[in-house]
């Protein structure tokens, strides 16, 4: 084989190996799954079934948070987590809004458009709790409003109307 041949494949068997890792990586992102739970909160939100007004489209689940059981409406996928409770002030007979992450994160929340004082709790993987903020409405976009962080990873957010987060763990409903 000459030495042209020989690069043209090698060549070919890199394209090939790019496309596949590609794909590998396209494949890995949260976007197109939603999140698995895991921890004492997973039996509850295998559980999932449709929302209802105002939420048609996303799912719907009851936890346990401390004493309290909670109808929630489940943001598992990247862009209902992106989307949240932007525009809403009425989340009609859901008690908030449980953010699933497929694993531990520090992401940040923001206000931006969300015309109502929220109060968020942070929980780990085994529904312990990492932190708890009262959040603000922002009528700006993004760049303008502030932002809100746990003070560790956490792999479940919970948001409610202002002064409604229950306190303690997050799980499954007791039976």
């Amino acid at each position: 084989m000459s030495k042209g041949a020989w690069l043209a494949v090698v060549a070919a068997g890199l394209l090939v190996i790019a496309g596949v890792a590609l794909i590998a990586f396209a494949n890995d992102s949260d976007d197109e799954d939603p999140a698995t739970p895991s921890g004492p909160a997973a039996v509850a939100l295998d559980e999932a079934e449709s929302a209802s007004k105002p939420f048609e489209g996303l799912t719907q689940a009851t936890v346990q948070v401390g004493d309290a059981t909670l109808d929630v409406v489940l943001a598992d996928e990247s862009d209902e987590r992106s989307e949240g409770l932007r525009e809403r002030s009425d989340i009609g007979r859901y008690d908030g809004m449980l953010f699933v992450f497929q694993s531990p994160t520090q992401t940040a929340f923001t206000m931006s458009t969300v015309p109502v004082p929220l109060d968020i709790g942070f929980f780990d993987e085994q529904g312990k709790v990492v932190d708890r903020l009262k959040m603000l409405p922002c009528p700006e976009p993004e760049s303008g409003c502030p932002t809100y962080s746990a003070s560790g990873p956490f792999s479940y957010a919970l948001e409610t109307l202002a002064d409604d987060l229950p306190r303690g763990p997050l799980g499954a409903p007791a039976t």
